[in-house]
């Protein structure tokens, strides 16, 4: 695939698809959406692989978050003709709801036999000052 300018549409449908509860617990649909050699860097410094993301996720089902967060500031980079980097600022109400949880995030996505996957992620939280 010849990537010319990147689609945000797209890009922006495949990250948040990762948003949204009924993905993130479906084990099937978060392993379509991450590629074999997903690496992602959470922000308690721990390091995951695709298969504990996969089960960490669709453990959310009962102890997890239902809100999606909103997103700002999407932006999406061609890195080469079949990858790219997303970044965003994500927004969460706090358990308090006096406050939001805000984070940084960036994504790469690859194109891997005819599709969009993710190989990495990273959100690094940005603190209250």
């Amino acid at each position: 695939m010849t990537l010319g300018k990147p689609d945000t549409d797209l890009f922006y449908c495949l990250e948040t698809s990762l948003h949204r509860p009924e993905v993130r617990t479906s084990p099937q649909q978060t392993a379509d959406l991450l590629a074999d050699e997903f690496v992602e860097f959470g922000k308690s410094g721990r390091v995951y692989n695709k298969e504990v993301t996969i089960d960490a996720l669709a453990s959310e089902g009962s102890s997890g978050s239902s809100v999606v967060p909103q997103v700002a500031d999407f932006s999406v980079a061609a890195l080469s003709n079949d990858v790219v980097l997303v970044r965003y600022r994500s927004v969460r109400a706090a358990p308090d709801a006096h406050k939001t949880l805000e984070t940084l995030r960036s994504s790469i996505w690859k194109f891997n036999s005819g599709r969009w996957q993710m190989v990495f992620h990273q959100g690094t939280p940005i603190p209250h000052e």
